[in-house]
């Protein structure tokens, strides 16, 4: 079974299309444009389920009609 990617940054399972960047000639992969900013401006690491716990406090659903 072949192994998929994880993001550098979260360290998220990558299922979709990863976000690659090349920095300094080296190749950085990240599950989206949030972790490869996150990770370019040196943000302290967070895990994907702190992620959801933050977002999850901090955020309401808006129905859309």
């Amino acid at each position: 079974m072949e192994e998929r990617a994880r993001c550098e940054f979260c360290g998220r399972e990558i299922l979709g299309e990863p976000e690659l960047r090349v920095r300094r000639g080296k190749s950085h992969v990240y599950c989206s444009e949030f972790c490869f900013r996150l990770h370019f401006y040196k943000a302290p690491r967070i895990t994907y389920e702190a992620l959801k716990r933050m977002y999850s406090l901090r955020c309401v659903s808006v129905k859309l009609d």
